[in-house]
């Protein structure tokens, strides 16, 4: 069991299903409308949060739900229900959970079907990415792999093509035809993907910039790429 805290976060969490045991608050007399009719259609109760979590860094807003622990997904599995093409993202040894959090939220916008990390040296799913997210999590598969090379190989087995972000080489990202299944690949805050993981992508792309600041934050470019691929799979409303 952990904690979770925020209003929309725990909102989500009742839309999506999501396993909660209890929904606290600082207020009982001034609980959101939106969520007391969604906990109790979930038979899950709201009471004033009790003397011994008072102090709980995880409320937010004046909220704190306890739900189950965070369960990852299987690849085989993702892969399976995927129907038409697939996107999917791996992060190569991110290491901030906001910008973990943050590429969620927006990957949940732009119809990513799952997002893989490695087991080591990597961001997890915390509370802090449960809030930074906004309870986009509750719909992202996230999956984590033993080893990044050898799931892209099981990702090209599929039918996918993979591609690295690296902002010093490849190709304009806006020039390059990105259809069918679309694996993208975002490397570590400082150091970006590893060498290796480059040289089993089939092709890099990079985004173009102007201005005297190195590179784009990976939350940013992350988005900045899948809503190109989104805007070239003719998305009603692109």
């Amino acid at each position: 069991m952990e904690f979770i805290g925020g209003k929309q976060t725990i909102i989500e969490a009742l839309k999506s299903k999501y396993k909660i045991y209890n929904i606290f608050t600082e207020n009982i007399n001034n609980v959101d409308k939106e969520m007391r009719e969604l906990a109790s259609a979930s038979y899950v109760s709201i009471s004033e949060i009790p003397e011994e979590l008072r102090d709980t860094r995880e409320i937010s807003q004046g909220y704190l739900a306890s739900v189950e622990d965070f369960n990852y997904s299987n690849l085989d599995e993702v892969i399976s229900k995927i129907k038409g093409d697939g996107l999917i993202l791996i992060l190569d040894h991110l290491e901030d959970t906001h910008n973990l959090g943050a590429i969620i939220r927006t990957a949940v916008c732009a119809g990513v079907n799952a997002i893989i990390i490695p087991d080591d040296r990597s961001v997890r799913v915390t509370n802090t990415v449960f809030k930074v997210s906004a309870g986009a999590l509750f719909y992202m598969p996230i999956i984590k792999v033993k080893n990044i090379n050898s799931t892209i190989e099981t990702l090209k087995k599929s039918g996918y093509w993979v591609y690295g972000a690296d902002m010093e080489g490849g190709s304009n990202v806006f020039k390059t035809k990105l259809d069918g299944n679309i694996c993208i690949i975002v490397g570590n805050e400082g150091s970006g993907i590893s060498q290796l993981v480059k040289k089993n992508c089939d092709g890099m792309v990079m985004i173009p910039q102007v201005g005297p600041l190195g590179s784009l934050n990976v939350s940013v470019a992350t988005g900045i790429i899948i809503y190109e691929i989104f805007k070239q799979r003719g998305i009603d409303g692109i």
